[in-house]
């Protein structure tokens, strides 16, 4: 293992037993803090702040900074609340829950009409609570993730996702693994937002963008349903999980031209929840080309 490997794990490892020892509430809030200290200072504020600009160009520069700070507040506390992803895995809903699950009752009647269905995400709010709703409706998946660079951290954090997502599977060859899910009548649930290391130029908030087109293919080969979740968080560790309805999908041929199609409705759908909320996106990968 490379050195500074080694160093970034210790430093993690500390930092997850410090929040794990605190409760959930109280973890989050230090996690907001302390990266509302430390984010503006990384490298990756400088790529959020261009990534910001170019999607909101009209933005003023006080608005672009409040956005970047509250995006930098819900990345803390997301960190801080992997260690308690176990005691959100609980959740239910019902009055005065940290959880409201609105659309449940549309995605339960949708289990009823199929096996198995494809769910997109984006990174906003606590994005690793989105398969939460899925596996209330009744629906068996599997989830995928991007592995971390340092394999120390990548597996705990795996640890502390298997209590929502029990079944992982890696985004880097996972053709085999996919079908085979689907060919199960397993559902797969996915966060599209950010830059894959294949796919087609297609328009994202007005510019060009490496884009991911795996849910369009999948659906159109096995004729299955694409179901978008949308995670807010609404205050500290209380959150909204929205289940939309279906994409539609009627008359699209399965090609290149149909799978166009419901990448770009997929990427109208992002866009807007973005739009609406700016600072609940995490503006911090390359998303577009420079």
């Amino acid at each position: 293992m490379k050195l500074r490997y080694i160093g970034v794990s210790i430093a993690a490892f500390a930092a997850m037993k410090i929040f794990k020892g605190l409760p959930l509430g109280t973890a989050s809030s230090l996690g907001g803090r302390l990266a509302r200290l430390v984010g503006p200072h990384h490298g990756r504020h400088r790529i959020a702040r261009k990534n910001l600009q170019r999607a909101f160009p009209d933005l003023t520069a006080a608005a672009a900074q409040s956005a970047l700070m509250e995006m930098w507040d819900n990345f803390g506390r997301i960190i801080a609340e992997y260690v308690h992803l176990e005691e959100f895995a609980r959740l239910t809903g019902g009055q005065d829950a940290l959880i409201d699950f609105d659309g449940l009752d549309r995605l339960k009647r949708l289990r009823e009409d199929h096996d198995s269905a494809i769910f997109i995400s984006g990174h906003m709010g606590n994005w690793e609570l989105a398969p939460l709703m899925v596996r209330l409706a009744g629906f068996e998946m599997v989830a995928i993730y991007h592995p971390l660079h340092e394999p120390y951290i990548d597996r705990e954090i795996r640890k502390f996702r298997g209590a929502i997502s029990p079944r992982l599977i890696s985004n880097k060859g996972r053709g085999k693994e996919l079908v085979a899910a689907l060919r199960d009548n397993i559902s797969l649930s996915m966060a599209v937002d950010q830059k894959p290391r294949r796919g087609p130029m297609m328009e994202f908030f007005g510019h060009d963008a490496k884009t991911e087109t795996a849910p369009a293919k999948l659906a159109l080969r096995y004729g299955l349903p694409i179901v978008p979740i949308r995670v807010q968080r609404l205050e500290g560790v209380r959150f909204k999980i929205t289940a939309y309805p279906p994409i539609d999908t009627t008359g699209v041929e399965n090609g290149a031209p149909g799978v166009a199609e419901i990448t770009a409705a997929i990427n109208k759908i992002l866009e807007g929840w973005i739009r609406e909320r700016p600072a609940d996106w995490h503006w911090l990968h390359r998303r577009w080309p420079d």
